[in-house]
């Protein structure tokens, strides 16, 4: 392996990774793994295609090929997605992940790709990943309740709400989920992952999502809930992104179980938690499959002949993944937790207390 693609792991503060020098030697040449190597990363200054040429005594023609190839393959992101005359290198392994993954198909072997990312994975990513995990002080991502389950509830306030959340965006687009593209373990859709305004910008300019209208970003929400995925993005009011997230594939679920991380570390949970009408439950148990904080249990009543589900509230992280599937309408969401458990919101005067 040519020493260059050791130098860029080391550049991403993994110099004795041989997982992530594989996968640079994958995705670039020789010779583009010497532009990457010459980059900036962020914060510092993106670099022109002619100050490239002249710091690695290219040709400033076959280094902005090079460079458009480069970005449709997830590998570095231009100041300006329209001109693409300056560029940066990736800040991170994560966001290396992220970006290569969603632009599988600018990739001569997908499938060697999800390969070497998930052995990167396995062997050092998760661990990696858990070091900043850990040394959080606040839940980074927060659960979004299903809205159909909270939709009449006067609590509700926009910035839990799917409809209000994408109805204010000036673009959103969908990408395949890199997570699931790479592990594999379960059968939910893949096409979940929304962004929003200039990360969607990106998505378009490097190929690696499509344009949604406010119809479609809502169905592709309303039916990742219904397949068990959890809907969740940042935790502030601003919700800058939604993920759709399985205990099975995704990144952030794995990192915290090979980093034995609380889940609650990472995830806060929505101000919904899930109730049971127990009279009203006719025990098919597509809650507890549709639930991937085992937070459904069945339990015997007396005098009853079916098991009944029954919620453990410390449990619950009030998704409304179960709500999505039951069919007799024995569950609700109800909000359990005031308005400040959002950071930077505080409590409004229009805002219906919680009971």
């Amino acid at each position: 392996m040519d020493e260059v693609y050791t130098r860029l792991a080391a550049k991403l503060g993994r110099p004795d990774s041989e997982h992530l020098a594989r996968i640079f030697e994958y995705a670039a040449s020789p010779r583009q793994a010497r532009v990457l190597e010459a980059l900036n990363q962020p914060p510092e200054p993106a670099l022109t295609v002619e100050q490239l040429a002249e710091k690695l005594g290219l040709d400033a023609k076959v280094i902005q090929q090079d460079m458009e190839d480069l970005f449709h393959k997830g590998l570095v992101f231009p100041r300006n997605f329209q001109d693409r005359r300056e560029w940066r290198f990736g800040k991170s392994p994560m966001q290396l992940h992220d970006a290569m993954i969603s632009g599988w198909r600018f990739h001569g072997e997908p499938e060697k790709l999800y390969q070497l990312w998930h052995a990167y994975d396995e062997k050092e990513g998760y661990r990696t990943y858990g070091v900043d995990y850990a040394a959080a002080t606040a839940p980074l991502m927060r659960v979004i309740p299903a809205w159909e389950a909270v939709a009449g509830d006067p609590n509700l306030q926009p910035w839990e709400d799917w409809r209000e959340i994408l109805r204010e965006k000036q673009l959103i687009t969908v990408v395949d989920c890199p997570c699931r593209l790479e592990v594999r373990a379960c059968d939910r859709p893949v096409e979940v992952c929304l962004d929003f305004d200039r990360t969607a910008e990106y998505d378009i300019a490097s190929g690696h999502g499509r344009k949604l209208t406010y119809e479609e970003a809502l169905q592709i929400m309303e039916d990742a809930a219904r397949s068990g995925l959890v809907p969740n993005g940042v935790n502030t009011a601003e919700v800058s992104l939604m993920c759709n997230c399985c205990n099975d594939c995704c990144i952030s679920f794995q990192t915290l179980e090979h980093c034995d991380i609380p889940l609650d570390h990472h995830y806060a949970k929505s101000r919904y938690e899930a109730k049971i009408d127990q009279d009203i439950c006719d025990g098919c148990q597509n809650c507890i499959d549709n639930c991937n904080f085992d937070a459904i249990t069945m339990v015997k009543l007396p005098g009853s002949k079916k098991l009944k589900a029954q919620v453990d509230p410390e449990a619950c992280y009030g998704c409304g993944c179960c709500f999505m599937v039951c069919d007799p309408k024995a569950i609700s969401l109800q909000c359990v937790r005031p308005v400040s458990h959002v950071p930077g919101v505080e409590e409004k005067g229009n805002a219906t207390p919680v009971s």
